[in-house]
Parts: structure tokens; sequence; C-alpha cells
């Protein structure tokens, strides 16, 4: 049984033999509680108990005297039972999601092969981003179900982006007025987000607010009556940085967010201002009589002082609840800023460049923030959003990591904790794409200093496992039939034609598989169902086709 996991392991020795055994009973020494937690949530099939050490068959002792390393881990597993050694109680969720993946169930006994696994995170920063906005809705039992394969990929963050240009999902008694999300006006209650929260922290799993309070806030603006007066809705952008009223709003939501989300950190946005006003998506603040009052006050001459001012005092309010801000990094401008801005603040770097030369003024590389003295989480869009085709692929992933896209200076290195794969909007696409891009994208962020991922017949069954949660047979490859690791990022495309290796029967055999998962709701079988069918019909079409040998393959 070979050991053949996502994220890889950096050191595994594996020995020949296997530990069969009918559930965990664990004896645990430190603070290794997630552990317990994380198992039990991985594996609702099996025995998972605490136990006296003589009656233990799996034990775990925690303490920083086994690594400086955070979130280290190290497993042995013999004929006899497993040992485990952790750093933290986020290396001993590790250590659980690590045997989670490696475990095979049969028939009520469970098996591991005997093995000696060392391992830690490059990265401490590994997250996602979905949006489930007034632009869109994810229901809460799928948003539950990418925390679990995140934590099985031993992520750590789920920034959480509910609070967009067109509404909130998450009701606020803060702002009752916002619409919910897509047109039936959908919101989560306070209850399902508690207990999502929840869900998340017992895997590992941080849970960031994102809500837009700044820019991309029409909604907020009208139903708060704090947008700049002769602002229409229709091009409204921005809310009133000259009104009071604003951040008396802003103030009222920050407290309730931080109220319900024990994440350190809230993430505002606050992006994609055109400070020289030459596209539609731009600040009133030059009109506004309020705005311009403001400036006047203060001194300003140009509409990016008032944005800086408005950055300064919602930090603030974001501070006095205890928490860090976060915001997105193009409005900000390395070289340009002034003494008084906190760098306590979170930058979200994600571009540096605009097709409408906006940013072009300026540095925006992502050494320049850090320079600046800000914490920098790079989410760089090319690489790393998930939305449209021009954006991530398997290709270009397997070539990026946090450090080198952009590359980060190696003095720089200490001040860039991570980065984050964003799934902007809702697209049908996703059905497919976001299961895939989270086993991949951790890889690359825990392996961001190793060799690329080798995307090969082995690797493809270790994502099948995880993306379908064992439901189909152990040694079936899905992405045999998709053509790559990634699927199109594209809506009415489910296939890569021309990157397909599965023949025939084997397309058939992958086919009925997840025609059986399907039939039990699994919603990604069925997105997978339908791609299977695409590539059988390809093949159909094109009656004899031999498999092109590209820069992936799947043949065992």
């Amino acid at each position: 049984m070979n050991i053949n996991i996502c994220p890889r392991l950096k050191k595994v020795e594996q020995i020949p033999g296997e530990y069969r055994f009918n559930g965990f009973n664990l004896f645990i020494i430190g603070d290794g509680n997630l552990f317990y937690r994380s198992l039990k949530n991985f594996l609702p099939y099996a025995a998972v108990k605490l136990a006296p050490l003589n009656e233990a068959n799996t034990v775990i002792s925690v303490s920083r005297i086994y690594s400086p390393q955070s979130e280290y881990f190290y497993i042995r597993i013999t004929e006899n039972g497993v040992e485990i050694h952790c750093s933290d109680n986020m290396g001993a969720r590790n250590a659980a999601a690590t045997l989670a993946q490696m475990i095979r169930n049969n028939n009520g006994e469970f098996i591991l092969p005997t093995a000696v696994i060392e391992d830690w995170p490059d990265a401490k920063y590994r997250a996602m981003m979905f949006e489930s906005s007034g632009r869109g809705w994810i229901p809460m039992n799928k948003l539950r179900w990418y925390i679990y394969e995140m934590a099985l990929c031993r992520m750590n963050v789920m920034l959480f982006n509910f609070m967009e240009d067109t509404g909130c999902t998450v009701p606020l008694d803060s702002a009752p007025g916002l619409k919910g999300g897509g047109s039936e006006g959908l919101k989560y209650t306070k209850e399902e987000m508690k207990e999502m929260i929840a869900y998340a922290a017992d895997l590992g799993i941080t849970v960031t607010p994102f809500i837009e309070v700044l820019s991309h806030a029409a909604d907020l603006a009208v139903s708060e009556g704090i947008a700049c007066p002769g602002d229409s809705e229709e091009n409204m952008f921005d809310v009133c940085i000259g009104s009071e009223k604003t951040f008396e709003v802003i103030e009222r939501i920050v407290k309730e967010v931080a109220e319900l989300f024990p994440s350190d950190v809230i993430h505002i946005g606050a992006d994609e201002y055109d400070m020289s006003a030459v596209t539609p998506k731009t600040a009133y603040w030059d009109k506004c009589p309020h705005c311009r009052k403001l400036s006047e006050k203060m001194g300003y001459t140009t509409l990016r002082e008032l944005f800086l001012y408005a950055i300064e005092r919602i930090n603030k309010i974001v501070n006095n609840q205890g928490k860090i801000m976060m915001m997105w990094n193009a409005d900000i401008h390395p070289g340009h800023l002034p003494v008084c801005l906190d760098r306590n603040i979170i930058m979200h770097y994600y571009r540096y460049c605009s097709d409408l030369g906006r940013e072009k003024l300026y540095n925006l590389h992502i050494n320049g923030y850090i320079d600046e003295g800000f914490t920098t989480i790079n989410s760089y869009y090319p690489q790393t959003y998930m939305d449209f085709d021009d954006y991530m692929s398997a290709e270009k992933l397997n070539s990026w990591t946090y450090l080198n896209g952009p590359l980060v200076k190696q003095a720089n290195r200490a001040k860039i904790p991570g980065g984050c794969c964003c799934a902007w909007e809702d697209h049908e696409h996703y059905k497919r794409t976001v299961p895939a891009a989270i086993p991949l994208f951790a890889d690359r962020l825990w392996n961001a200093e190793g060799d690329p991922v080798a995307y090969d017949c082995n690797y493809g069954k270790a994502l099948t496992r995880i993306i379908f949660g064992g439901k189909l047979p152990e040694d079936m490859n899905v992405f045999a039939a998709v053509g790559d690791v990634l699927p199109p990022l594209k809506d009415n495309v489910k296939i890569h034609k021309d990157m397909i290796t599965a023949d025939t029967e084997e397309l058939l055999r992958i086919k009925n598989a997840l025609g059986k998962a399907a039939a039990d709701g699994d919603d990604t079988a069925q997105s997978y169902l339908d791609a299977v069918k695409a590539a059988i019909d390809e093949r159909l079409t094109e009656k004899v086709k031999e498999p092109l040998k590209e820069r992936i393959s799947f043949r065992g």
C-alpha cells in the first residue's frame, strides 16, 4: 500500500508491513486535543476514543522540545500501533489529517502502512477565499465540505467574503437593510454561522470574516444612507468619507462581526479604486460636498489622501475591537505613505499592474510592502484567482509559490507568512474546480521550497480520494478522464479534451463510479460525471484517438 497523499510529505520512509486495528484508542500527552477533535471529524465511521496508556494503540505527545518549527509532526507506524510527536496543537491536527488520508477501511477493519513520517509546512498561512455574498450563494453544507477538505489538506485559514457590492449573506443587526445572496436574498442564520465557525475550529481552520465597507459597497451605501450626495446607485462604488455617519455605521458593523467571529483578523477589502477617475467604478469624493469639505479642512489635494484618511480611521475601529485589519494592496502605494499609517495592517497582495494603467504610476511590487513594514499575504491574481480561465491553471500553479510569484527578496521572506487562493463570485465551474484547487494549492503552500509536483497517475489517485471522500474505487484516477488535475476554469468547457489519457474502457468505469456517487446526492460527483460524459462523447466522436503525451501523463 503506497503512501500517496496531498500535500506531499517532506520525509517518509515506508517499511514493509501493515498495522491492522479496529479503532483509535488515544493517549494524549500535552496539548494535543486538536488531534482527537479533528480525527473524529475526518473519520466519522471509525471508533476514536481516549484511553489510558496501557490500553492505547495510538500515543501522541505534544511539546516544543520535538521541534522549534510550528506545526511539525512525526509519525511512527509499526505493526503494533502508532506513535506521534508534535511541536504544537496544529502539528497534532496535521498528523491527524495525514493519518486520515493514509487509512484504508476494510469492512470495519482499518489498515495503515508501516512507516516513519516527518513533516512541517513551509508557509504558516495557508488559505482559501470563498465568496458567498450578494453576488452569489454557497449552501452551508458546501461550505462545511470545503472546510473539511481544506483541513484534510492541512490548510489553516478560510477567508469568508460574505459582504460585497450587492449585499450580505450574514444577518447583521447593525445593518439590517442589506440584501442577501442572489435574487432570493438568501442569508445564513447566526446560529448556522456559529456552528460553522465551531466546526472549522475543531478541524484547525480559522474562519476570517471579509467585509467590504469602503469600496465595493453600493448596497451598504444605499441601505444605510451613507452614499455621497449626487452619486448614482448605478455607478456607486464607495461610501461617503466626508460623513461622520459612515464611520459610525462601519464601527457598528465591525463590532458585530468581531463578536461573531473569533478570528484575530478582519478583512475590510478596500480595493480597485481609480483615483484618477478614468473608469466608471471610481470614487465620487471629488464631487461630493461632504468629502470636499473634509478635504479643505484637512488640507488634502488628492483623492488618495482621503482614501488613506479613511483607512487610518477604519484600522483604529478594527484595532479597538482587539482585531487586526487586513486589506487589499492595490491602492496602498509603497514609498508614498504617511508615517502615521499604522504598519500593523496585513497587506493582502494581489496585483501590481492594471490594463487601465492606474497602478503603473507606482511600484506595487510585493517587496515594496514588506520594505514598508507590512506583513503581506500573497494572492497574486494571475496565478491564484479562480474565476476566469486566463487566471490559475495547473501548469501556472505548479510553478508558483508564495515566495516566487512575484519573487520575494531573501531578506523579506520572514514578513510574508503565506498565500491565499481566491474564488470570486458564483461560477458553475466551481463545482469541479474548487474541490481540485484546494489540494493543489495546499501543496504549493506546504511545499513552497521543494520541487514542483509530478502530476502523475498516483497524484491523480490521491486527489480523487480527497475530493470524493473515498467513495470511488481505490485505484481510480478521475483526472485521467478530465485531462488535467485542474478542470478548465470555464462554465461551458468541462474537460481538457486534448489531454485525456483514459482509454474508453476506463472512461466507462469512471462514469459508472461517479454515477453511483452522484445518485447519493454528491453534486461534485455529478459535476465530474457531466465532464466524463463529455469526454466519452469526444472519444466516440473521434472514434480512434491516441492520447497526447503532454506535460501531464496519467498513465500508471
